[in-house]
């Protein structure tokens, strides 16, 4: 009895895990349709929440995945925007 306690608890901390992921998630969503600042935190936490689940071999929630895959993007975007910008020292001397 005390496993399935255990399990079951286990359970429903990752359940509350995957709805406090989307429920932030949800946040960062809006905030980018508005234009909104999205916070160094939310990003942290969400990125913490996604760790957690792969841990426990759970799926990300779909809106987590979503907002975290758009993420990505645009700091990938952001990074390649500035290494255009940046000349790179070698190409100036050819």
């Amino acid at each position: 009895m005390g496993n399935r306690d255990g399990a079951g608890a286990s359970s429903a901390r990752i359940a509350e895990v995957q709805r406090l992921a989307t429920a932030l998630a949800a946040r960062v969503r809006y905030a980018q349709l508005v234009q909104r600042p999205v916070y160094e935190e939310q990003i942290n936490a969400l990125v913490g929440a996604a760790r957690l689940l792969d841990e426990e071999k759970v799926p990300w929630p779909p809106m987590v995945e979503e907002v975290l895959m758009e993420l990505a993007k645009s700091l990938d975007g952001s990074g390649a925007a500035e290494d255009a910008e940046t000349p790179d020292p070698a190409q100036a001397d050819a």
